[in-house]
C-alpha cells in the first residue's frame, strides 16, 4: 500500500528588498559572468550575499575544497537575515558533500532554494528533509548573467513570491493521459547517479519532471533504462519532458562515439516507446525548462496535474485561498 506523505508548503516568500544568498557547492565561477548575474538579482530589487569560496582560487574541477564549499554554504544558511539561497552554477561536485549537509541548520531558517543540473539531489532532499518546495530555476552565473527573458523573470519572481497556482506549457502529448502527484525530479544524468544511495529518487505517485544536455540517445536511453530496471518508474503518477539537448548538438555528440548513432529529434520518441512503453501512465513533452532557455522555474514538491484535454501543467494548489504560504 502506497504511504501517504504531508503535502509540501511552499517556502517563505522573497520580495524586492530582501537579501538573498549565492552559494557555490559545485563547479568554479567565472568572476565575469558572476557579477553580471549579481547585476541582475539587484535590478529584481534583491541584496545578494556571496558565499566565501565563490572568489577562492579553484580545486581541482570544483568551487574550492570540499570543506571550503561546505563550510562557505553552511555560513550562508546559518544567516536568519537572507530569504533565498540561489547557486551560482553547476557542474559537478554536490555529490560529494551531500551527505555532510547540516540539514538541522537548514531545517532552522526554512528558505526558497534554487539551482539546477549537478543540484538536482539537493533540491530532492530538501523537499523531502524539510517539507517546503524547493525551486528548478535559473542560476546566478549562468541563466542571470546570460539574461532572462521576460517569461523567465516572470516565471522566477511569481514562483519566489509564492504566488501559485500556475500553470506551464506544453508541447505535446506521447501518452495522453490525467495525472495528479508532487512533481519531482530534475536533470536525468544527476537522478541516474543517486541510485544505490540514500539520495535515490522516491516517485512513487508522483510526476517526474527529467532534463538534460549534451547527452547522445544511448546514454539517454542507458539512464532511463537503468532507472526503470529500479522500480523506480512502477508507480509513477506521470512523466513530463524539458528540455534535452538540441538536434545538432546530440547528432555530434553521437557521431564522435558511434558512426551509427542517430539524431536526438528523430531517435527521442522511438527509445521513449521501448523503455516506457510497459507502464501506461501519461507522458507529455516541451515543458519549458532546463540546461537551455525558456528555462522556468519549477516548484518541485508542489502538486502538479495533467490533464488529456489541455496542453499545460497545473501546479500547485486548485485555489489561491488552499495555497500554504508561510506569511511573514
Amino acid at each position: 500500500m502506497m504511504m501517504r506523505t504531508p503535502p509540501i508548503s511552499p517556502p517563505p516568500p522573497v520580495l524586492p528588498g530582501d537579501r538573498v544568498g549565492v552559494a557555490a557547492l559545485s563547479g568554479p565561477v567565472d568572476p565575469l559572468r558572476l557579477e553580471s548575474g549579481l547585476g541582475a538579482l539587484r535590478r529584481y530589487g534583491f541584496d545578494p550575499v556571496v558565499a566565501a569560496n565563490v572568489s577562492a582560487p579553484p580545486h581541482l574541477f570544483f568551487a574550492g575544497t570540499d570543506d571550503e564549499r561546505l563550510q562557505a554554504f553552511h555560513e550562508l544558511a546559518a544567516d536568519p537575515s537572507l530569504k533565498a539561497i540561489f547557486f551560482a552554477r553547476g557542474g559537478y561536485g554536490l555529490t560529494r558533500i551531500l551527505e555532510r549537509i547540516d540539514w538541522s541548520l537548514l531545517a532552522r531558517y526554512p528558505r526558497a532554494y534554487i539551482g539546477y543540473s549537478d543540484l538536482t539531489p539537493f533540491l530532492d532532499e530538501v523537499v523531502k528533509r524539510l517539507g517546503i518546495a524547493a525551486f528548478h530555476g535559473p542560476m546566478v552565473a549562468a541563466d542571470l548573467a546570460s539574461g532572462l527573458s521576460a517569461e523567465e523573470e516572470a516565471s522566477l519572481l511569481m514562483a519566489l513570491a509564492g504566488r501559485f497556482p500556475q500553470t506551464m506549457p506544453l508541447t505535446g502529448w506521447l501518452r495522453r493521459g490525467d495525472a495528479v502527484g508532487p512533481l519531482t525530479g530534475g536533470c536525468l544524468s544527476m537522478l541516474a547517479a543517486t541510485l544505490g544511495t540514500p539520495y535515490a529518487p522516491r516517485l512513487d505517485g508522483k510526476i517526474l519532471v527529467l532534463e538534460d544536455v549534451h547527452e547522445p540517445p544511448y546514454r539517454l536511453d542507458r539512464m532511463l533504462t537503468q532507472l526503470r530496471g529500479s522500480g523506480a518508474f512502477d508507480q509513477l503518477a506521470g512523466l513530463v519532458l524539458g528540455h534535452f539537448s538540441d538536434p545538432a548538438a546530440g547528432q555530434e555528440a553521437a557521431a564522435a562515439e558511434d558512426e551509427d548513432g542517430d539524431e536526438v529529434e528523430e531517435s527521442w520518441p522511438r527509445l521513449l516507446e521501448e523503455v516506457l512503453g510497459g507502464f501506461d501512465w501519461p507522458i507529455a513533452y516541451g515543458l519549458p525548462c532546463g540546461h537551455f532557455p525558456p528555462n522556468l522555474t519549477v516548484p518541485l514538491g508542489l502538486q502538479g496535474r495533467l490533464s488529456r484535454r489541455h496542453e499545460h501543467l497545473s501546479i500547485g494548489p486548485r485555489s489561491a485561498r488552499d495555497a500554504r504560504i508561510h506569511h511573514r
